[in-house]
This record gives C-alpha cells, structure tokens and sequence, in this order.
C-alpha cells in the first residue's frame, strides 16, 4: 500500500505552471522547483514567518551556498533563486508554531509565485470538515475533463496526481478494468474511472452506492458514484467513482498508483466474489 505522507507531488504528465498555490500541512514535504537562470521564485505564507533554516541556503553569495534567499524578519515572504545547476536543499520554515519543509530544487521550469494557504476545510477540532457533494461532483467533472486540461489548462492541474494503473479485477461473470485514478491533495479523494465488462449472456445487476476498494486489509467505500448499475450482456459500461479520507474522519494521503480491488456487490446477493488473482 502506498502513501503520500512525505511528499506533496504535482501531476506526474504535466507541469503545473509557474504560479500555484498550496495548502498547509506540516506532515507534508513540499516539491519547490526554484529559478535559476532568470527572475526569482516568490514564496508566501498566510502571515509572518517566524523562522528559516537550511544547510546551503544564504543571504549572500558564497562558494558553499546553492540557493541566495531575500527575507526581512517579520515578512510574510522570501525570495530565492538557484545559485547552481544542480542544487538542491530542504528549508524549514517555521510558521504559526508548526514547521513546514520545502524541497528546493534549480530547475529550468521553477515556480515563479508559490502562495500557501490555510485549508480552510479543517473543522475547529483539527480534523477534516466533510466535503460536500457539489465539491465532490466538481472533482468528478475535472477527472472526466482531464486530457483537455492537461493539453490547454495545465496550471488548473497543481495539486491533482494521475495514475494509469492498468489493473483488472475478475469476478464470475464479468470484469472490472481500473483504467484511470487521480487524487486531489486537497480534498484528499482519489477519483476512480473504470470499465465494467460483461463476459457472459446475462444482464448483470450491481449496486452503484456499494462500491469499494480495498487495501490490503482496509476497505474504503465511494463517497459519490456515476455509474448505472446494469451491465448489459457481452458489453462493456464505464463508470466513475471517489473515494474520500479514510472513513473514520481523517486522511486516507493515498498514492494512486496502488494495487487497487475494486468491490462490487451485485444486486440482490450479498457481494460478488472477487478471485484472487488480478493483473
């Protein structure tokens, strides 16, 4: 099973342009590509910094330094730009009580502008407000519209990751084909989509509202569907579903690239069995 617990990664088949804008979460580490040959990279954060530490970053240019940073104590920003081809370093950032690490790296593609933010879908205990379906249809949509925002709107993809898994699970009758699964960061949901196949000569039934995953040992089960239910004899339907957080009021933080079985529980019998073996 794989998590996103140490790294908040940007979509995977696109660059997600030189201006973005990311939540705040101090189990997160921060992917920072930094300019180098030309401009800056402008950092912000909701309100003052308190604090800024690293190894091979420094206020002036000097031999040792990878990075030359910009910052008035008491600002809400800093400036940094690579000194070197290849350099890379982690800077803490110390904000609101909470350290945040950023993984700064030159690059030919840097991020000009990086505004972070508080998630504002946090309830006032700490734990993660319930996301409404309006939010959860939004997140479907940008799924299915995906290719055209990957080719004309990248930037609208900061944030989201993309997997293609390939896998298919088999039950007596039909399959189940995981064709594409995306994860928004920030809602912490994973937007399935896949294809029902109907190998025999009967209409196969199934409940849309019970779809599932499953993990290992742990069953996640769909927070909104777009599917028909019905499975026409020797056909193939596409579906889409979303998995969100884990169930009990917290974060899933899963990779979508994961070995994924997808449940399915025909109409009016207690579940279909999935066999074991998948590809």
């Amino acid at each position: 099973m794989k998590y996103l617990v140490l790294s908040l990664l940007l979509a995977a088949t696109a660059y997600a342009g030189p201006i973005t804008q990311k939540p705040l979460d101090e189990f997160v580490i921060y992917d920072i590509p930094v300019a180098s040959r030309t401009g800056t990279t402008t950092v912000m954060f909701p309100a003052e910094i308190s604090g800024l530490f690293a190894k091979s970053v420094a206020a002036q240019e000097q031999e040792n330094a990878g990075f030359l940073i910009s910052f008035t104590p008491g600002n809400f920003y800093f400036t940094i730009r690579a000194l070197k081809q290849d350099a890379e370093d982690h800077l803490t950032v110390i904000f609101n009580r909470k350290a945040y690490v950023l993984h700064l790296t030159a690059s030919e593609k840097p991020f000009y502008n990086v505004t972070f933010y508080q998630d504002e879908r946090k309830g006032k205990d700490g734990g993660r407000a319930a996301i409404v379906p309006e939010r959860l249809l939004s997140l479907m949509d940008k799924a299915k519209a995906y290719p055209l925002f990957e080719a004309n709107h990248p930037d609208a993809l900061a944030g989201v990751l993309h997997a293609a898994p390939d896998i298919t699970n088999y039950y007596d009758g039909f399959n189940v084909r995981i064709r594409d699964v995306w994860r928004f960061e920030q809602d912490d949901t994973l937007i399935f989509r896949v294809e029902f196949e109907n190998t025999s000569d009967r209409t196969v039934y199934y409940k849309p509202q019970d779809l599932a995953v499953r993990l290992d040992e742990r069953i996640y089960t769909q927070s909104l569907a777009d599917a028909s239910g019905v499975m026409p004899p020797k056909s193939v339907t596409p579906a889409f579903f979303a998995i969100t957080g884990n169930g009990q009021g917290g974060r899933n933080n899963l990779d979508p690239d994961n070995k994924w079985n997808v449940l399915v529980i025909r109409a009016g019998s207690q579940t279909a069995t999935l066999t074991p073996d998948f590809k």
